[in-house]
Parts: structure tokens; sequence; C-alpha cells
């Protein structure tokens, strides 16, 4: 489904939706998968483009970053967008954009489509570093052991190499 810029007229656009993300939309992105998507919303014209008024519910599956094991979240949240045609006034090269122009969401020949709109918000409220529990222990760093499942016998102050250049300079200041 698409909502066509060009062609909205004065009356709003009411829209609820549930589909599936195309392969096309997730392509290149590791360690998410979606699941079913509901868009729900409003398009109405307005001074700069179309306004739309939107919520989005979508399932996804992350892979922790502290276990490695993939787990399932939702994303929920409201989101407002102006629908404006393709970006022909910005031409080619470099421009600065303000504040106002991070709302903007360019609709290729005059249509926004909302599997496009979904994607992107789905991937905007994808955490950087996502942890499947507050608690998660993740993984030895000696041994390799998930640390949820099993205890591992490596010692707990075992000291990651990587640091001990620090400790050196920790020990010569006379901190340590």
């Amino acid at each position: 489904m698409f909502i066509d810029v060009n062609k909205l007229g004065s009356e709003p656009h009411a829209f609820d939706k549930r589909f599936r993300l195309p392969a096309a939309a997730i392509e290149g992105v590791v360690g998410v998968q979606v699941g079913e998507v509901r868009l729900r919303g409003m398009a109405r014209r307005g001074s700069r483009g179309v306004e739309l008024e939107a919520r989005i519910d979508a399932s996804i599956t992350l892979d922790c970053s502290r276990c490695l094991n993939p787990y399932e979240t939702l994303v929920s949240r409201e989101f407002s967008l102006i629908l404006v045609p393709d970006a022909v006034e910005f031409g080619v090269g470099e421009t600065q954009l303000s504040e106002e122009d991070l709302d903007l969401f360019y609709a290729t020949d005059g249509k926004a489509h909302l599997a496009s709109v979904a994607a992107e918000q789905v991937f905007l409220n994808v955490p950087l570093k996502p942890v499947c529990r507050v608690d998660c222990q993740g993984l030895c760093p000696a041994c390799g052991v998930n640390r949820n499942r099993l205890e591992c016998a490596c010692p707990s102050d075992a000291l990651d190499p990587r640091l001990a250049p620090l400790l050196e300079i920790q020990k010569r200041s006379g901190d340590g």
C-alpha cells in the first residue's frame, strides 16, 4: 500500500495495515529480523506536504550483544513525518540539513510506500547495543561459555590482556 502525495485531496486519509516487510527492506541489516508490522495513522494535506501522523507496532528479533542469543522484542512508537515528492530541490552535492528537514520523507514518484516508512521507523528504533535482558551475563571472555546457561571454571579476576597497558600506567603513577 502507498500514499500518493500528488493525488491526496483535502480530506484526511486514515489507514490501518498489517504486513511483513519485503526482504529488500531489511537486506544487509545484520542481526535484525522483522516479524509482523502494524502501521496505523492519518495522512492529510499540509503546508509543507502530506502530514503523516502514525503509530508503528512491530515484532523484531535481535541478537543480544552480550550472549549472542536471538531474542524477540517489540518496537512500538508514535511518529510524524512530512511526505514530499522526490528531493529534486536539493540537487547534487552536499547540503546542510536544518532541523525542519529531519522529519521529511521523500516519496519516490510521489508515492510513499508504507513498507518503506515502516522499515525506516523500525531501524531508527533498533537499540545500538541490544541486550536480551538487563541481567544478561554474556559470554566468558576466556572460554566462551554462555554464563546465563553454565558456570565456567575460569578465574573471575582474570585480567583482559587488552587492559594490561593501562594497568602498567596505573602502577607507574602510584595509584595501584
